[in-house]
């Protein structure tokens, strides 16, 4: 029974590995200039957060001027 166990967690954290390494990475443009390239999603939202709070004391950059760029692995950049 023990090794049954073993196995079936062994293979559940394969699969999560598998899972992490296809995960959405993000790129931020503002103007048409790529500033943060290949972020995981929690360093993505915290940027997006930065920009916001900077936007709102400085006026810049303006939201209209950010684009995002998701992607995999396994999409063609």
């Amino acid at each position: 029974m023990k090794s049954g166990v073993i196995l079936a967690f062994a293979l559940v954290t394969k699969k999560q590995g598998l899972f992490d390494a296809m995960a959405t990475k993000y790129h931020i443009l503002i103007s048409g200039h790529k500033t943060h390239r290949a972020l995981t999603e929690e360093e993505y939202f915290d940027i997006m957060e930065n920009l916001s709070i900077q936007f709102y004391q400085t006026g810049s950059p303006n939201p209209r001027e950010i684009e995002t760029v998701m992607y995999n692995d396994y999409s063609e950049i």
